[in-house]
């Protein structure tokens, strides 16, 4: 029988949930500040303009899932928190209703993207100012919450990207895919979780391997 390292386990939790937390309440915030920025204020009245993680962690998409995907040796690039509530209909006069929706799901994506650029950014002026990063048993704390918030944020810009609903990336889809799309929206969650879990081949290919290759061209350009 395998040997549970529990420091290990405790460690990986906390570089998985702390990032994890901390990149869905910036994603969160980045619709509801477009929201907001484009007239609805229906975020902003409902408390969810806010760096707050309080106003935007849901128990099981931000903290269960990811856990229970470290715990089962993976690593939790699937996560959630509570949707910002939008209304096109409250969009300021000359905002295209479907426009705006997509400004506001792209904004999420985006400032995840905009993390992970952040922390390579961290990493690499960490290695040219002689920061040290590693020590005698490995990597520091510093080392370590970087380079997987770099990792998570790509993860999570990524998937959010998938043109499937509920994901942001759905309504970035044209209008002629409409009849297709609705239907789907009630299950699209519980069929991403299907080919995620039971269909490797094509979690794969939609997913990891554009993973790695984002993840790959960012660290490139800051020489990583």
């Amino acid at each position: 029988m395998q040997h549970l390292d529990v420091g290990a386990l405790a460690r990986q939790l906390i570089l998985t949930l702390v990032p994890m937390v901390l990149s869905l309440t910036v994603h969160e915030y980045a619709h509801a500040a477009v929201a907001t920025a484009l007239g609805d204020r229906t975020a902003r009245q409902s408390g969810r303009l806010t760096l707050d993680p309080r106003a935007h962690v849901d128990p099981w998409g931000t903290l269960i899932i990811p856990a229970l995907s470290v715990v089962l040796g993976g690593m939790a690039f699937i996560g959630w928190a509570k949707p910002v509530p939008c209304r096109p209909d409250r969009f300021r006069k000359g905002v295209p209703p479907r426009l705006g929706l997509a400004l506001v799901a792209v904004a999420g994506p985006l400032s995840n993207l905009a993390l992970a650029f952040a922390a390579a950014g961290g990493l690499a002026a960490a290695i040219r100012f002689h920061v040290p990063l590693a020590a005698e048993r490995g990597p520091n704390a510093l080392a370590m919450l970087l380079t997987a918030t770099f990792s998570l944020n790509v993860g999570l810009a990524l998937f959010n990207l998938l043109p499937f609903p509920p994901l942001d990336g759905h309504r970035l889809l044209p209008s002629f895919l409409d009849p297709i799309v609705k239907p789907l929206e009630r299950y699209g969650f519980a069929i991403l979780m299907i080919v995620f879990l039971m269909l490797p081949s094509v979690a794969t290919v939609i997913f990891y391997k554009p993973l790695r290759l984002v993840q790959a061209l960012i660290a490139s350009l800051f020489g990583l």
